[in-house]
């Protein structure tokens, strides 16, 4: 029997700030981050990889030495690999599930 039973629906409430985050699970060295996107973050990068996946709204990643962005719908993931600078941004708002190591911070 799990532990620890997480509502996304509750977590949500939680999300009062924009690209802030809330630990909804953790898996050995990695977590799992529900976080609510909106307006533009800063290009960073980080020495490990990172899994987005939408869970409403939509998403949009910048990648700054191809100069290329992907944009991704709900339901939709994306792997950012380790060492990509790249940034993510939302125009109307989106609520974002990610998959990185614990100890994964923006350099």
């Amino acid at each position: 029997m799990p532990e620890r039973i997480i509502s996304f629906s509750e977590a949500k409430t939680k999300l009062s700030q924009p690209f802030v985050h809330t630990v909804v699970g953790q898996v050995d060295d990695y977590c799992a981050y529900l976080s609510h996107f909106e307006g533009q973050y800063r290009f960073h990068k980080h020495n490990k990889d990172e899994m987005y996946i939408v869970l409403e709204g939509e998403v949009c990643i910048e990648f700054d030495e191809t100069k290329s962005s992907v944009c991704l719908k709900e339901n939709d993931t994306l792997v950012v690999k380790a060492g990509e600078v790249h940034r993510s941004s939302s125009k109307d708002g989106a609520l974002v599930l990610m998959f990185k190591a614990q100890d994964l911070f923006a350099e």
